[in-house]
C-alpha cells in the first residue's frame, strides 16, 4: 500500500465514522430569545442606581412593610428601610468588608452578610445578596430557570431555591424594569431556615414594588 493509498484509506474510515454520527447543528434563538439577550445585556450593564419604592414580607405567623429606599454605587450599596415594625428609619450599609446595619435606636449591628445582618437585627428573611439582580430582572450567577415573554423580559425566574415573579414592569430613562415582584421561598430554603431557627410555618414570601429607579453615579449620605 502507497502512502496516497493509505491517506485516501484514513479519509474513507474518517467519512464513515462521520456518517455514523452526524453533527446536529444547533436549533436557531426564537425571536423571544433574542430579544431576551438583547433585553440582558441592556439591563445588566446598569451596576449603580438609585431606587426607591416599598418591601413587603410574610410568613404563616407574621408580616411587616416598610418603604424602600436603595443606593448602590461601585463599590457599596446602602438600603434604608422608613418604617418596619413600627419603628423609624433602619440603615443598611454592605461593601466588601461586611454588612452594617444601624436601627432607629441608633443601635449597630454587624455581620459578614447583609441577609445576615438583616435578620439579626428585625428577623427579616430577605436574600438580598442576589436582590440586586433580581430587582433588575435579571438572573443572579449560578443556575436557574426562566420564562419569558414575547418583548423577551422575564415573566418568571427560578433560582437558589426561590421562584422570582415579575408581574410588571415600567420604563426608566428608556429601560424596561419591574416595577413589581414576588420572590417565594422553596420548601428547600424554609427547611433549611427552619433549621436555623430563622423561620417557623411553611411560607415565606417577599414583595418588592418599585416607584422610581434611576441609573447614577456612586453617592451614599453620611450617617445621621
Amino acid at each position: 500500500m502507497t502512502v496516497r493509498h493509505l491517506v485516501v484509506a484514513l479519509c474513507v474510515l474518517s467519512l464513515a465514522a462521520c456518517a455514523s454520527t452526524p453533527t446536529v447543528p444547533p436549533a436557531p434563538e426564537s425571536r423571544f430569545e433574542l430579544k431576551w439577550r438583547e433585553h440582558l445585556e441592556q439591563v445588566s450593564g446598569i451596576h449603580q442606581w438609585h431606587l426607591s419604592g416599598r418591601i413587603g414580607i410574610r410568613t404563616d405567623d407574621a408580616g411587616g412593610s416598610a418603604n424602600l429606599r436603595w443606593k448602590r454605587g461601585q463599590d457599596h450599596d446602602q438600603i434604608d428601610l422608613f418604617g418596619p415594625l413600627g419603628g423609624g428609619r433602619i440603615r443598611l450599609d454592605i461593601d466588601a468588608a461586611g454588612a452594617r446595619l444601624r436601627d432607629s435606636q441608633g443601635q449597630d449591628f454587624f455581620a459578614d452578610s447583609a441577609s445576615e445582618v438583616m435578620f439579626k437585627a428585625t428577623g427579616w428573611v430577605v436574600p438580598l445578596e442576589v436582590l440586586g439582580d433580581w430587582i433588575r430582572g435579571i438572573p443572579a450567577s449560578g443556575p436557574y430557570e426562566s420564562e419569558i415573554d414575547e418583548t423577551g423580559k422575564l415573566i418568571s425566574l427560578n433560582q437558589n431555591g426561590w421562584t422570582i415573579t415579575f408581574n410588571e414592569y415600567a420604563p426608566h430613562q428608556q429601560v424596561l424594569l419591574p416595577r413589581k415582584i414576588r420572590l417565594s421561598a422553596s420548601e428547600g430554603v424554609i427547611n433549611e431556615l427552619a433549621s436555623r431557627n430563622q423561620i417557623s410555618g411553611k411560607q415565606l414570601v417577599v414583595k418588592l414594588y418599585i416607584d422610581e429607579w434611576t441609573p447614577t453615579a456612586d453617592a451614599t449620605e453620611p450617617d445621621q
